[in-house]
């Protein structure tokens, strides 16, 4: 340890503690990888070799890093994160920090160190715990020396990124503004020239039909889907009897049978879109898909018990013949001729609605028009709409409308072409807001910062020019 950390009196009041990890990639992604003996290069970047042993260095000290970020739940979740890839982004941004000089002191180390929780013993840094947590093989497993420079270059990386993406500083009239915005309640009223309702006055040719199919031929490609052979029991001893049967080449509904258990046969079916049988775990439908054709899988515990599955076909994505789709691609096509046939009307409307505003409220000037107007529930502006139709279509465009501008243009919606118009506006209360401006503030210089870092990221990546040799196990 930095001979410094050993002494007393050391200054736990630091003004910064947290270490930024900057993980832009996640996903499904195992930390195991291997590079051939033959080759004495990882990769290169910014057009230089890149050694074997300074790759994997930096990939301990972005595991260390993980492991101070997420604490126990790296080790629940750590294979989760794509430490290849943080590996190489922290040897970019190491390059453009000494690229700028930037420099990490003993003095920072210590200060770093000496504040983590887990290093402490009654709020103050114990040596003798912070070694035998850095040294345990079921924690970090590295030297003292590695896991020091470790944190020296993590520091740099923090001065790094505080320089390209500083605070933003926001007047407390200026926040106000924002999470009024962000936090106020809106109606909208609309009209919408529902597509589907013009297709049933199109018509459809067999050459046009023809000619559609053609030219949209991906938009009916059919995905990936498989059939599985199952067996379900409620009984876990009888699962698991069930699967130390089984043998690669087993007849599963005859060794089934010689149990009394009936075997079934699913209709085929996506990842997309599993049947009920599987779909209460995603994770094992994802599963499925990867199986070889014929393969038994473990007992799995689903909400009913227990189920053994077996790949019984795979069907590769296809796109289907016409004369097997007719009528979907028929739909199709009419379908979007009843959008042809809405827009022209949604213009003429909105045109009648501009001009009979000037002196009539939206609903009232609709109704002169012989329109039919429906009315959203109230939603953030911001806010995050899942899944609730139109609303979360229109969400964007309400965005542009304000007291000044309550009328939008023709928008599209994926019903069809619509007007909508800004009915009611709810601001939240000022005590809200006063309990709220300082967690808000730092999320708004959250927000402002990452954007910054994710295209200066973006940009460091083009330069760099990656060409990796790292091999997955």
């Amino acid at each position: 340890m930095l001979e410094v950390l050993r002494k007393k009196g050391v200054n736990h009041t630091i003004l910064w503690i947290i270490a930024i990890i900057i993980i832009l990639s996640f996903g499904v992604f195992g930390t195991a990888y291997r590079i051939d003996n033959i080759v004495n290069s990882a990769g290169t970047l910014f057009g230089h070799s890149v050694s074997i042993k300074d790759f994997q260095q930096a990939y301990y000290d972005a595991q260390d890093q993980a492991i101070r970020v997420y604490g126990d739940e790296y080790f629940k979740n750590g294979n989760k994160l794509d430490l290849e890839q943080e590996t190489w982004d922290r040897l970019i941004l190491l390059k453009e920090a000494k690229k700028r000089g930037i420099q990490a002191s003993d003095q920072e180390v210590v200060a770093f160190i000496a504040v983590i929780p887990y290093f402490q013993r009654g709020g103050q840094f114990d040596h003798t715990l912070y070694t035998e947590i850095v040294e345990n093989p079921r924690v970090f497993d590295r030297s003292i020396p590695d896991f020091e420079e470790g944190v020296r270059k993590q520091i740099m990386i923090k001065k790094l990124l505080d320089q390209v993406a500083p605070d933003y500083i926001l007047s407390d009239a200026q926040l106000k503004k924002e999470y009024e915005k962000r936090n106020e309640k809106i109606t909208l009223a609309y009209v919408l020239f529902n597509a589907a309702e013009y297709a049933k006055n199109a018509t459809a040719t067999d050459d046009e039909i023809q000619k559609f199919y053609d030219e949209h031929k991906e938009q009916f490609r059919a995905a990936p889907a498989i059939v599985l052979n199952y067996v379900q029991t409620k009984d876990k001893a009888m699962a698991d009897t069930l699967s130390k049967e089984l043998k690669p080449g087993s007849d599963f509904a005859s060794v089934a049978q010689a149990l009394k258990l009936e075997m079934k046969t699913s209709s085929p079916f996506t990842q997309e879109e599993p049947i009920l049988t599987f779909a209460s775990n995603p994770d094992n439908v994802g599963n499925f898909f990867k199986m070889k054709q014929g393969e038994f899988s473990p007992p799995l515990e689903v909400p009913d018990g227990w189920q053994i599955v077996q790949l019984k076909e795979k069907r590769a994505s296809a796109v289907p013949a016409l004369a097997d789709i007719k009528d979907q691609v028929k739909q199709a096509l009419l379908l979007e001729k009843g959008f042809g046939l809405a827009k022209p009307e949604a213009d003429h409307a909105l045109s009648g609605l501009t001009d009979a505003l000037k002196n009539k409220d939206f609903k009232t000037a609709a109704k002169g028009l012989g329109l039919k107007v429906e009315e959203t529930p109230a939603f953030g502006r911001k806010e995050y709409i899942a899944n609730v139709g139109l609303i979360s279509e229109f969400q964007q465009e309400a965005d542009q409308l304000s007291v000044n501008k309550r009328l939008s243009g023709v928008i599209s919606s994926s019903q069809g072409p619509a007007i909508i118009y800004l009915e009611k506006m709810e601001k939240p209360e000022a005590s809200q807001f006063d309990s709220d401006k300082e967690n808000f503030r730092q999320m708004i210089n959250a927000e402002h910062r990452n954007q910054i870092l994710i295209t200066f990221m973006s940009q460091l990546r083009s330069q760099a020019d990656l060409h990796s040799k790292i091999k997955h196990q």
